[in-house]
Order: structure tokens, then C-alpha cells, then sequence
């Protein structure tokens, strides 16, 4: 099996050079790394040069013109490696997983057993060494893409899913050419929960529970169920949810009564102290996600840019 490891980055590079360190020392490295830089301004390429990573002729560093979000950088990638017909396999993951060295030995192994599997995952853990079980999750409802995450205790072995995330997932490119790259427009937020439903109808991912990685996230989404915390994402999220559910819903008529109930919550919600200081931003996020939802306007929205604060 020859694999290539698309890793999007933007401005992190001391969180880059550690992640493509970790796939060049895999027990089984990667045939290619296909680092799709989305117009970093902290001298990323020059970090890479001078800590030798660019001399490495596995690397293929991809420095793009403007920032076109991780859903475009992972489209970017996935284009690039389909089109490499040395590879036969493609994992996907931004600048902060952090693979444990016999991460792809162990995928790998599992799938020259089970060669029917054409889509795996390992196990997510956060930096603190809490596991981050909302990266592999169940939908339990087709219609409106509702997920709970796959319970500690199945870690104990491995298991199907539905949903996976661009956190360590790794695919036959047999899949990718068939159901097509990520979409692009989403710019940020479900676009691999969107690619999860796509590939869905042609192979059921596995979790190959000892194949771990360490997700450096700075926002681990375990902690935002607690407390809220503003983020120009959460338009995104929203309406990239919403265009899913209008693309791929199993009942319209379930989606829609699923829809009057969330947004019913909401303004309840927005009543009480979890959103206090920010009911505006919610509600403007919210109605413009619909809004935009409905008719699939993708793309940046001018009131919800990145790094904007509220």
C-alpha cells in the first residue's frame, strides 16, 4: 500500500513541524506529505526550510495564494493525491494531530486483514489525555444528522461508526474518486461530517482503537458543551450543518419538524444566562446560517470572518 498524508496548516508552525515529524518517523511513513498551506503569514516556508522538512523529497509543500479554509484545504489536498498514481491511500488531518509512531502500521495491518475496509480511523485523544469521542460518532437520525459519540467503553476494541472527522481519517482514494473531494464552499466546520454522509453509501468506517493520535487543539470542542465561548465558526457550523440536511436528509418531513424544535430551543435558550453577553452574535449567526442554508450560498459571510471577535 502506498498512502500519502495531507496535513492543511495556517499559521501555526511550530505546531506543523511537529505534526510532519511525526509522519516522516511512522513505522510505515507516508509515500507522499502534501502540506497545503493556506497563506500563512508567520514565515511557515522558511520554518520548514530551515528545520529540513522541505529537503525531504516526500514533501510536497503547497503554499496557497489566499486562505481558502480547511474544507478548501482539504479539497486542495485530496485533488492533489487522486491525481498521484503512486498512491493508493489518503489520510487527512490539519496541523495539530500529533500521530503516535505506529499509527498507519496499525491501520495498515488492520486492512490487509480486512481488505473489503476502505475507510479507517484510530483513536483521538486530546492533549491533556482525555479522549476526544465526539471525533468518531453514530448519527442517530439520518434525517437530521443528529450524532452521539461511539462510548469509551468500545474503545476497548474496535468498532463501526458514521461520522468521522478529517482528524486521522485514512481512505482507499477509490472512495474520494468516486463520491469526489470535499467541498470546498463550506470553507470551515462540517465538511468532513458532510464528506462522512457522502461516503457513507459506499463503505462504513472502522475504528482501529490502538491506532492513536494527540489532537493539540486549542479549543477542545469536549469544553464547549459546558460553557459558551464566542467564535466566528459557529455561522459556519450552523449553515454548513443545514446545507447537509438539505443535500442528504433520509425525510424531509422529520428534518423540518426537527428544525422548528431547534430553533424553538434556541430562543429559550437565548433567554437564559448561556449566552449572556452574546444574544446578538447567536441570533445573528443563526438566522443568517438558515437564510444562506436555503438557498446553499457557501463561501465567507462578511459578519463571520476569521480570527473576527465578538
Amino acid at each position: 500500500m502506498q498512502y500519502g498524508a495531507v496535513v492543511v496548516t495556517f499559521n501555526r508552525q511550530q505546531l506543523l513541524i511537529e505534526s510532519i515529524t511525526a509522519l516522516m518517523q511512522q513505522t510505515v511513513p507516508p509515500t507522499k506529505i502534501i502540506i497545503i498551506d493556506n497563506h500563512s503569514t508567520d514565515d511557515t516556508r522558511d520554518a520548514l526550510q530551515a528545520n529540513g522538512i522541505l529537503a525531504n523529497p516526500s514533501v510536497d509543500y503547497r503554499y496557497l495564494d489566499q486562505n481558502i479554509g480547511g474544507a478548501g484545504g482539504f479539497a486542495r489536498g485530496m485533488q492533489i493525491a487522486q491525481a498521484d498514481p503512486n498512491l493508493d491511500w489518503v489520510s487527512l488531518s490539519d496541523d495539530d494531530a500529533i500521530f503516535e509512531p505506529d499509527y498507519f502500521e496499525k491501520l495498515i495491518a488492520y486492512q490487509a486483514d480486512h481488505p473489503t475496509r476502505q475507510i479507517l480511523t484510530g483513536s483521538v485523544y486530546v492533549a491533556d489525555g482525555r479522549l476526544q469521542a465526539d471525533q468518531r460518532n453514530r448519527f442517530t437520525s439520518w434525517s437530521t444528522f443528529r450524532t452521539q459519540a461511539v462510548p469509551a467503553s468500545e474503545y476497548d476494541g474496535n468498532f463501526e461508526f458514521d461520522q468521522y472527522t478529517f482528524c486521522g481519517v485514512f481512505m482507499s482514494l477509490a472512495i474520494v474518486k468516486q463520491v469526489g473531494v470535499a467541498d470546498a464552499g463550506f470553507f470551515i466546520w462540517w465538511d468532513d461530517c458532510e464528506y462522512a454522509v457522502r461516503t457513507a453509501k459506499l463503505a462504513r468506517p472502522v475504528n482501529v482503537s490502538a491506532a492513536k493520535l494527540i489532537h493539540k487543539t486549542y479549543l477542545p470542542s469536549l469544553d464547549l458543551k459546558t460553557k459558551f465561548i464566542p467564535d466566528w465558526r459557529l455561522y459556519y457550523g450552523l449553515r454548513n450543518r443545514f446545507i447537509t440536511i438539505k443535500r442528504w436528509r433520509a425525510n424531509p418531513v422529520v428534518s423540518l419538524a426537527w428544525l422548528s424544535f431547534f430553533y424553538a430551543r434556541l430562543l429559550v435558550k437565548l433567554c437564559g444566562p448561556f449566552y449572556h453577553g452574546y444574544r446578538k452574535m447567536v441570533l445573528k449567526a443563526y438566522v443568517q446560517s438558515l437564510r444562506d442554508a436555503a438557498v446553499e450560498k457557501e463561501g465567507l459571510n462578511p459578519n463571520f470572518m476569521p480570527g473576527q471577535k465578538f
